[in-house]
């Protein structure tokens, strides 16, 4: 986000394509020009502000779409990898970056199980 020469028209195609994707998860990053590299010399800097009213406009609209998805799967069975005591993921989190499924404590590690979805907290899902 921030890219030179990026208008108010690319934010709006952006936001668009994002409210319209729908997507469980979504990361930006804001563009920062990096010395000797061939975008730092371009012209139509976007200013530092700019570029983060535009990307925390962006994680606004991700946030609420990936919570209205998370809550849309309490009630649903998923099937999960349990990978520690007490949590585990499913196809939708990748470790390290997206919530977890907290799950009961009696599970083992390493298994596959299939649990129901009681509840959404942010991005973390709780199943039993």
């Amino acid at each position: 986000v921030g890219y030179p020469g990026e208008t108010e028209h690319d934010q709006d195609e952006l936001l668009e394509f994002v409210s319209a994707a729908q997507l469980d998860w979504c990361g930006f990053f804001e563009y920062s020009a990096e010395e000797s590299t061939h975008a730092a010399t371009l012209a139509d800097q976007v200013p530092e502000e700019l570029r983060s009213d535009r990307i925390a406009e962006l994680r606004e609209l991700q946030d609420g779409i990936t919570a209205a998805r998370r809550d849309s799967l309490i009630g649903t069975q998923i099937e999960v990898l349990v990978d520690a005591i007490g949590e585990a993921r499913s196809f939708r989190e990748a470790p390290e970056i997206d919530g977890i499924v907290q799950v009961p404590e009696h599970l083992v590690p390493g298994s596959f199980v299939t649990l129901t979805v009681t509840n959404a907290l942010g991005p973390d899902l709780v199943a039993s």
